[in-house]
This record gives C-alpha cells, sequence and structure tokens, in this order.
C-alpha cells in the first residue's frame, strides 16, 4: 500500500465511532472533510504554498502532507511556525510518526510517517465550538488539549 492509501485508511480508522471516547470518533469530522494528500519534501512546502491552491482554489477543505520519514519533530515545529506566520488564515497541525499522541488511551496520530496537515482557521474553529458543547474534550489530557487546540507545547515537547 502507498503512503496515501495508508493516511486514508488512518482516517477511515480516526473516522469510527468509539464506545471509549463517549461515542465519539477520534476526529469526527474526519470522515466527511474533502482532502488532499501530497507527497512533499518539508523544505518545499514553504516555498510553494501549495495547500492555498488545494483549499482555496480545488476546494477541498484539508491538505495532508506527507513529509520525508527522517524529518524531526523540530524541524517540522520550526516550518509550522514559519507556516503559520506568513498564512495567519490556517492552522498548521503537525503529526510526527515518533511522537505518538493518545485520547483515553487510543493512539490518535497517523504513526507511520511524518504529516503536517493543513486547515482553513474559521472552519476549524467551528468546529472545535461545536465539539466544545459535548463531553469530547473530557477524554484529552490537560496536555493533548493545550498542543491541539490552543498551540501550546508542553515542558515535554519545547
Amino acid at each position: 500500500m502507498d503512503k496515501a492509501s495508508e493516511v486514508k485508511e488512518w482516517i477511515r480508522e480516526i473516522s469510527v465511532k468509539r464506545g471509549e471516547l463517549g461515542g465519539h470518533a477520534i476526529c469526527p469530522y474526519a470522515f466527511s472533510a474533502s482532502v488532499k494528500i501530497v507527497e512533499r519534501a518539508l523544505n518545499k512546502l514553504t516555498l510553494k504554498a501549495e495547500f492555498v491552491k488545494f483549499i482555496e482554489i480545488e476546494n477541498y477543505e484539508v491538505a495532508i502532507f506527507i513529509v520525508e520519514d527522517d524529518v524531526t519533530l523540530p524541524m517540522m515545529l520550526q516550518t509550522m511556525s514559519e507556516l503559520s506566520m506568513m498564512f495567519s488564515d490556517y492552522v498548521f497541525l503537525d503529526d510526527h510518526k515518533d511522537d505518538p499522541t493518545f485520547i483515553n488511551g487510543i493512539q490518535s496520530n497517523f504513526g507511520k510517517h511524518n504529516l503536517i496537515i493543513v486547515q482553513k482557521r474559521d472552519k476549524l474553529l467551528k468546529a472545535r465550538e461545536q465539539l466544545a458543547e459535548t463531553n469530547y474534550y473530557g477524554f484529552w489530557t490537560k496536555e493533548m488539549y493545550e498542543r491541539i487546540v490552543n498551540g501550546k507545547l508542553t515542558s515535554g515537547q519545547e
């Protein structure tokens, strides 16, 4: 199976409603979102900003970039910081294969390859507001919530 197909399978897995999460999926909106999956060198993301084309012109809701397997988490975070400064209308989420994340004991990250996930900020914030009206975030650790929702790294990742 190629990397893009593996990511598509992961999207299906994180879209399944789970009893351990009070009937929520790991990512409740993942399966219904239109997603563009592309393999790209990390250093090309900043220069090309293809996600703007995918989201603004081709109308995808999410762009997922599979970057090199040997990219370190600090390298990814640096690139995401640069992109965030240049493109404030977007949210950039890291998914590093060597930095597993869990929601109530269930692995939530992909874990096979390094991903950068890009979404329009306003759409993501609206979805987060809807989820906040449920018990969804009650299954998250404080550290996970701070990192993902508030964009703050915990002491182990700074």
